[in-house]
């Protein structure tokens, strides 16, 4: 699919990934069964650091009236966090996992969370903004090569499933210490590929305190980004304010 594509499907996954899949959907729900629906249960270190994360991701563009979806949303933290930053956005999210959809269901029933695979179904344009946090943090035993080829996957469809831009984070590989079970990203690798697979509108902050980056990716450059369906006409500009760093990620 062209970086500028609308519509269609997705080509079919390979069986590789799909196994791929379910070994990383087994991680998680074994984390949540241990600890529960909280910032450990989502594999995180603590809250300080889940956060931060947020803090960052949600710094893409002013969300306020926007419709939202995060891409593998666990037990719906980040909604959490998004109403008592006063947000505004219309928010929704979506996991691989039964056991993580049922569990955020549970906490937030006031929310819309579906168990979806975004690399199956139609290609299409469904929400002004996407998020994706933590998710191609922990490859596990999967090799560099298999585990960047869903990186990127998934980063392709969430693109083209935008009208506005996504965010999403990744380990850094400029670290002096590497556990085998996680996946370090060249930053200039990471911001090449998006350039050249979605468009020339990206952006990446490397500046906080945690060993890991955040990437935007636009649809339009800034100061003529549509804010899409749900924003009632209001441009879609980058957040310029953000919280202090938050230690202990």
């Amino acid at each position: 699919m062209s970086r500028r594509a609308r519509g269609g499907r997705a080509p079919e996954k390979s069986a590789a990934l799909s196994a791929l899949q379910q070994t990383v959907v087994a991680h998680y729900e074994s984390r949540l069964a241990r600890f529960g629906a909280t910032a450990r249960g989502m594999d995180w270190k603590d809250e300080a650091s889940q956060r931060l994360r947020f803090e960052l991701l949600c710094g893409i563009c002013s969300l306020d009236g926007q419709s939202v979806h995060e891409v593998g949303a666990g037990a719906g933290h980040l909604a959490d966090f998004m109403e008592v930053t006063e947000r505004g956005a219309d928010y929704s999210g979506s996991d691989l996992s039964a056991a993580m959809v049922e569990a955020a269901r549970g906490r937030r029933p006031d929310l819309r969370f579906e168990q979806r695979d975004v690399l199956e179904g139609p290609v299409r344009e469904e929400y002004d903004v996407l998020l994706c946090s933590g998710l191609f943090h922990v490859k596990l035993e999967q090799s560099e090569e298999a585990w960047r080829a869903f990186v990127e996957a998934m980063v392709r469809r969430m693109f083209g499933m935008c009208r506005v831009g996504i965010a999403f984070n990744l380990m850094s590989d400029r670290v002096d210490y590497r556990d085998p079970a996680l996946y370090y990203a060249s930053p200039a690798r990471m911001l090449a590929f998006c350039r050249e697979s979605l468009g020339p509108h990206v952006a990446l902050r490397h500046d906080y305190p945690l060993y890991e980056y955040t990437v935007y990716a636009y649809k339009q450059p800034a100061g003529h980004r549509s804010a899409g369906h749900g924003s009632k006409g209001r441009a879609a500009q980058p957040e310029r304010d953000h919280a202090g760093p938050e230690r202990g990620g």
